[in-house]
This record gives C-alpha cells, sequence and structure tokens, in this order.
C-alpha cells in the first residue's frame, strides 16, 4: 500500500467512487429487462391507484402534534364538536338504515373506468382542514375559554334511552289466616309426667328460687310505674341431671309499652362465662297488660327453646290478679315448628299447629326450690 492511500482526502474519494459505483450498474441492469417484463410492469400500472402523495402541509394538519411537531402548543379538542347521543325515538329505521350509509358514502363511492375517480376521493379525504390549524395557538384558547364562559352548560344535555320499569317486591306479602284457623293466644294446660319422675321423652327438671321473682319486680318497679316493660335473662348450671337458675341478668335495654329489646348483649356473654353459667329462659313484665305471651314473645322465647329444650319464659304482670305470674314454654313438636315457619315480624296472628295442641303451654319441669342462693347482676 503505498503512503498516498493513507491521505485522508484520497480515501473519501475512493469511498465515494465505491459508493456510485452499484447505482450506475443498476442503472445498466434495468436495460436489460425482457419483453415479459415490461408487459407486467404496464399491468400492475394499469391496476395501480394513482393516489397523489400528500405534501408536508397536509401531512402537519392531520399529526395530533399540530403543524409545528414538537416545537408547537398542543391544542385539545375544541368545545364547537359536540356529542349527542341518540334515543330510541331518533333511531332510523332498520329499512332506511342502507339508504342513509349509501347518502352518508356517497362522495366516495367510485365507478369503474371514471378518469381521476380515487384521486379525487382520496384528494378530498386528504383536505380535511377545518381551517384552525393556520391560526395561531392564542387565538384558538381565546375563542374556547369566551365559549365556555357564555353557556357551561350546553354541552351536558345529553340524551341516553332511559332504562325499562322493573318491578320491585317492597315488602312479602303474607296469606291471612282464617279466623278459625287463628292459634288460641292463651297458653295450654301443662303435661303431667308418670309419677312425677322424668322419662326418656320429657324434660329434664328445672328448679326456679322462690324469693328471684319478687326481687325481679322490685328491680322492674320503676319501669313498671311509667308503663314499659323490663326484661331479664335466667342463666344457671346443672347438678345432677337437674337445672338450678343461679343468676338474674339485667341488661340495658330498650322498653315500649308492650316490648322490649336488650342492648349490649355481649356483656351478657361476659358474666355467664366468668361464672360458668349458661342461658336457661328469660323473664319480662306485662306493666299493665294480663299474663300471656305475645307473637313477639314467642318469637323471642323460640331462640331459647332451640339451644336448650329446657329453656322457660316467665311473665310477671302485677296488675292481672287472676294470674299475676306464668312460667311457660313453646309446645314440641307443634308449637317449635309453627315458629320455626314463621317469617312475619311485629305482633301478627300465628296459625294453630296441626296436631291440635295449643302453640304454647304452662312448663310441667318447673319447681319452685326456696333453697337455691342465686345473685342479680344489674348491667344497666
Amino acid at each position: 500500500m503505498s503512503p498516498s492511500d493513507w491521505n485522508p482526502e484520497n480515501r473519501r474519494l475512493n469511498m465515494s467512487l465505491d459508493i456510485k459505483q452499484p447505482a450506475n450498474m443498476e442503472v445498466q441492469s434495468s436495460w436489460k429487462y425482457n419483453d415479459n417484463h415490461n408487459q407486467i410492469d404496464r399491468q400492475f400500472q394499469k391496476l395501480s391507484l394513482n393516489i397523489p402523495l400528500p405534501n408536508k402541509e397536509t401531512l402537519s394538519r392531520h399529526s395530533f402534534l399540530g403543524p409545528n411537531g414538537f416545537h408547537g402548543q398542543w391544542l385539545g379538542p375544541s368545545a364547537e364538536i359536540k356529542v349527542q347521543y341518540p334515543s330510541n325515538k331518533d333511531l332510523a329505521p332498520a329499512e332506511n338504515s342502507s339508504l342513509n350509509q349509501a347518502e352518508q358514502y356517497g362522495p366516495l363511492a367510485v365507478k369503474d373506468g371514471e378518469p381521476g375517480g380515487v384521486g379525487s376521493a382520496m384528494d378530498s379525504v386528504l383536505s380535511l382542514d377545518d381551517g384552525r390549524w393556520l391560526h395561531p395557538a392564542e387565538e384558538s384558547c381565546t375563542s374556547l375559554t369566551s365559549e365556555a364562559n357564555q353557556d357551561l352548560f350546553q354541552f351536558v344535555g345529553m340524551k341516553q334511552p332511559s332504562p325499562p320499569p322493573v318491578i320491585a317486591q317492597v315488602q312479602p306479602e303474607f296469606t291471612p289466616i282464617h279466623p278459625s284457623k287463628v292459634a288460641d293466644p292463651r297458653p295450654g294446660p301443662a303435661k303431667s309426667s308418670q309419677d312425677g319422675l322424668p322419662d326418656s321423652s320429657s324434660f329434664q327438671h328445672l328448679h326456679v328460687p322462690v324469693q328471684m321473682m319478687e326481687d325481679f319486680l322490685r328491680l322492674a318497679l320503676a319501669n313498671t310505674e311509667k308503663n314499659l316493660e323490663t326484661c331479664g335473662v335466667l342463666a344457671g348450671s346443672l347438678k345432677k341431671r337437674v337445672f338450678h337458675i343461679t343468676a338474674l341478668i339485667i341488661p340495658k335495654q330498650e322498653s315500649t309499652s308492650d316490648s322490649c329489646s336488650t342492648l349490649n348483649e355481649e356483656e351478657i356473654f361476659e358474666v355467664q362465662d366468668k361464672l360458668s353459667l349458661f342461658p336457661l329462659g328469660w323473664i319480662h313484665t306485662h306493666p299493665t297488660q294480663t299474663c300471656f305471651m305475645s307473637s313477639v314473645d314467642l318469637h323471642t322465647h323460640y331462640s331459647y327453646q332451640i339451644m336448650l329444650p329446657e329453656a322457660i319464659a316467665i311473665v310477671m304482670a302485677p296488675t292481672d290478679t287472676s294470674s299475676p305470674h306464668g312460667i311457660f314454654h313453646l309446645s314440641d313438636p307443634g308449637g317449635v315448628s309453627i315458629i320455626r315457619n314463621c317469617e312475619q315480624r311485629g305482633f301478627h296472628p300465628h296459625e294453630e299447629p296441626s296436631d291440635g295442641t295449643p302453640i304454647y303451654e304452662h312448663c310441667s319441669h318447673v319447681f319452685m326450690n326456696p333453697k337455691i342462693q342465686f345473685d342479680v347482676v344489674d348491667l344497666r
């Protein structure tokens, strides 16, 4: 290699010559096409579309960056373009849909053999110019702000099809009970056991302290004078197959003249857990009514009796001279089945059991025991 080859000017000259050589060779080779190739070229020329190449101005108008590219200021969509959703009334019939589409796209349809038809159609597409790209960005922003200030709510009136009406069941319907089938609200008699001893099919005995009911009336006296009910929970234990009530728990509660509901029931569970007791029933007053169990009382006692069949409900009616107190439970299986299948709330009549027994009755497994010691826990 001679020293002149290392001269930079000579190397650039040689590279330029090398680059131009393939171009000359291509020009020479293009003259060597045969007649078949020329015929194919002419056929493709006939089939090709004479689509005009868009100039720089047209491309800038259709660019989402605007006419100035990255150096310009981006403009948001103009407020002049409104969107209105069609409603059911605005929709055209299906038979006219094809006609509307033909009218809409009519200018773009090109017949065979029309010279320049494709070119004119493409020119109309490529020349979609609303004149806004040629205005400065400041003028567009000013016009958009002024239109928004004139009418702030002109673009919110969009029509949308309303949903169809839906039939909703607001309150469940219950079939009224025929008066001849309504259960007697008075309790049934207590069932007697053979020889006074429980058998395999009867309840375990349950002993109630004699003084407990008197103490409960004393604690409920303030509410009784106001014609408000008072309720309490009876808790105890099992000793030698006999239940003993050893605690009277008075929870926080809300009362009316014919109802009473407990509050903060977790406090009741804490007392029972601390003293190792479990619920054996409940007690409540009827300040001015007779001694019976209402439909609400029956539903309340059902929750006790399904946990413990021996659970009892004591009703204290100080104004009922014929029966100042009563100890009841649901008849099993008649009364238990009626309450289990009842979905009504509040005061309502119940249908009498199918076996002919009363829906609730006096307890035959309860005994009053003056020797039992009990505790009173007032949580109010």
